[in-house]
């Protein structure tokens, strides 16, 4: 016989029958339409007599999460319809700071709201999951995290069977995701490296982050390097990850591209023959090109730099790039989300939209080489 709760805290039986009742129901191990254990069995399981569980049944009814069948039995009825807010969410990640990431974040946001205020929704940003406690208030939310949102996790609701929501950025199965084709962003990058003559070409930038495009990015390098019949050495990679000190700086992106890049070149860079290196972003590039240049090399002249996003394009010298379309991604996600909303018996499918490549002035062939691009536009 399993004991319901503490005797000591004289909780009435029926309360806490009706509590494991709902719990079960809420954590999805009854589902719609299933039959709830019977008056035996629960007599059975928790010494309740009829009197209890008929009182715990009578609660649960009154809230619409079960329905009373005379000679079937108690069956979990299905949700009542959501009633419409005219508001949406965006659960940010833990790490967003869109004031030190205004151009990045600042334009998919942008693509949200407009998306939003086109469908005649208000959009609620919401920077902490775990202590949002209104999502009754919002009708949908666009997700940006590594987690399976179908996974217990304290940032979101517990009743997402029955939330409409869109995964931003990062693919995960079964979920409706918007992103970019982050294979072919580095792929073509790499490319066009490979173009130019670079052979030895490193990569730093976030590989094991559980997000699927950083996945797909270091992918999309290594299929152009193999297509070029280039072995990559596994000492070109390194990973960016984010140290505490770097915590409320302007952009750590850039103050961790500068620390891992002078770190690089005080251990092994001079004997990996690197002339060209792929980093995690534009901001993350910046700061090694500020390596390169403390260390007395010159930027293409004696190594080829390319960022990622587009956001930093223009400069002296103007940035090397894969352009992201970050707000029409924003605007595509909560289109797809208030369809959804709108319409809840057709789900949204994965969208992915193009990058483009932007040549600026920060790659050139290798010193002493005639580049595949020269040959082909000459």
């Amino acid at each position: 016989m399993t004991t319901l709760g503490d005797r000591h805290l004289k909780i009435p039986k029926y309360l806490q029958l009706a509590e494991y009742l709902r719990h079960e129901i809420s954590a999805g191990r009854f589902q719609p339409d299933d039959r709830l254990p019977s008056l035996n069995d629960l007599k059975e399981q928790f010494g309740a007599n009829q009197h209890t569980v008929e009182r715990a049944h009578a609660l649960l009814e009154n809230d619409g999460l079960i329905r009373r069948e005379p000679g079937r039995g108690v069956f979990v009825n299905h949700p009542a319809p959501r009633k419409v807010t005219g508001s949406v969410g965006f659960l940010a990640p833990y790490n967003m700071q869109p004031e030190q990431n205004i151009a990045y974040w600042g334009s998919v946001i942008a693509g949200m709201r407009s998306a939003a205020r086109d469908h005649g929704y208000h959009l609620l940003i919401i920077d902490d999951g775990s202590a949002f406690d209104s999502w009754e208030k919002i009708d949908g939310a666009v997700l940006c995290d590594a987690h399976d949102p179908r996974d217990p996790h304290p940032g979101l609701p517990q009743y997402l069977q029955d939330f409409p929501y869109v995964a931003l950025f990062n693919e995960i199965a079964e979920i409706a995701c918007v992103t970019s084709d982050d294979f072919d962003g580095t792929y073509q990058l790499t490319k066009h490296l490979i173009q130019l003559g670079h052979q030895n070409i490193a990569y730093l930038a976030n590989f094991n982050s559980g997000l699927s495009t950083f996945t797909q990015r270091k992918e999309g390098y290594l299929k152009a390097l193999r297509e070029a019949q280039i072995k990559p050495d596994p000492k070109w990679m390194r990973e960016l990850l984010f140290r505490k000190e770097w915590e409320g700086l302007p952009s750590w992106y850039s103050q961790a591209g500068e620390y891992y890049t002078r770190r690089w070149l005080e251990e092994d860079w001079a004997e990996l023959e690197c002339t060209a290196i792929i980093v995690q972003n534009d901001d993350t590039a910046l700061g090694v090109m500020d390596a390169f240049e403390a260390a007395g090399m010159q930027v293409p002249n004696d190594v080829s730099v390319v960022g990622y996003d587009g956001i930093v394009a223009q400069g002296a010298p103007s940035l090397t790039t894969m352009e992201v379309p970050l707000q029409e991604i924003g605007r595509q996600a909560m289109t797809s989300l208030l369809d959804w909303v709108k319409d809840p018996a057709q789900a949204p499918q994965n969208v992915c939209l193009p990058v483009r490549l932007i040549e600026g002035q920060t790659t050139a062939p290798p010193s002493g080489v005639i580049s595949q691009h020269a040959l082909i536009t000459a």
